[in-house]
């Protein structure tokens, strides 16, 4: 018997309202954001799932080696690393014109505070109202449940679902 070869993957928490499922997602043909971005998918492809309640995140309701994750019920993703956030197309975010702005948001029963990284030119409220991307990213973020503020996730970037927002401000303003 062979070995398997490991394929490239993106290890987040990928968070709804109610759970936690910790997986990795295969990144080797498309980065995670282009896919939460992909309009004609329902689902993402998980592996290593593990899934606990968001109140008890610490208690394992159960552990799969796949599972698809419905990306409508997600509020956010956390990934640890700021370039895990970023989609093939990194110009709009990465640049050495680009500036951070600091955001606060609330979505999914989480504040989430950090910053958007963009050209100075862009009107971040316009792109937030009128993008066409379900998902965006929030770099160097922190998102706190606000059911227990003592459960706090960290990422280098957090991907928000748009259609989960409640709240978007910039603080800068």
């Amino acid at each position: 018997m062979t070995g398997q070869i490991r394929q490239p993957c993106v290890s987040g928490e990928f968070l709804t309202r109610t759970y936690r499922i910790s997986g990795d997602v295969n990144v080797r043909t498309e980065p995670l954001l282009d896919q939460l971005n992909d309009h004609l998918a329902l689902f993402i492809h998980l592996e290593r799932v593990f899934v606990s309640p968001l109140l008890d995140p610490a208690a394992l309701t159960g552990n799969f080696p796949t599972a698809e994750v419905r990306k409508d019920s997600l509020g956010l993703v956390v990934l640890n690393k700021l370039e895990d956030g970023l989609p093939y197309r990194q110009g709009r975010y990465i640049g050495r014109d680009h500036v951070d702005r600091p955001v606060a948001a609330v979505a999914a029963g989480f504040e989430v505070r950090g910053v958007i990284r963009l050209h100075p030119s862009v009107n971040i409220s316009e792109l937030i109202r009128t993008t066409p991307k379900h998902f965006v990213p929030i770099f160097n973020a922190d998102a706190t449940l606000t059911a227990r503020r003592e459960i706090v996730f960290h990422g280098g970037a957090i991907l928000l679902n748009r259609n989960q927002l409640e709240v978007f401000a910039l603080l800068d303003e």
